[in-house]
């Protein structure tokens, strides 16, 4: 089984902060795991940029593990704005990037840990 990280730079509307966060932390994080070959997913809030430019403020990383990638996300565009996947209209998609990278080494972790 192959291991991808998707990452989804996403921002709300202008003034749609709280509902925009009420339902990707409520609703979507949840809908996107029920979906095959996704197993976790968590959110992240940009705190700063030390390098380059930022995409957006919102960052979620989802864990896939699947053979069949192109499935896997073919699907899960199949299923958006979907009774199985509602987007909230507080969602920018225009101003969303989704990305996904394949695993290419194994996780190092720091010698002082622990």
């Amino acid at each position: 089984m192959r291991h991808f990280k998707m990452l989804v730079f996403s921002e709300p509307f202008p003034g749609q902060e709280d509902e925009f966060n009420a339902w990707y932390t409520g609703r979507h994080l949840a809908d996107i795991c029920a979906l095959p070959g996704f197993t976790s997913a968590q959110r992240f809030k940009l705190h700063s940029v030390t390098m380059g430019t930022a995409l957006n403020p919102n960052l979620a990383i989802y864990d896939v593990e699947t053979d069949d990638p192109e499935w896997v996300i073919e699907n899960m565009f199949a299923n958006r704005d979907t009774p199985a996947m509602p987007i909230s209209p507080a969602f920018n998609l225009d101003a969303t990037t989704v990305m996904l990278y394949e695993e290419s080494t194994g996780v190092v972790f720091s010698k002082t840990k622990g």
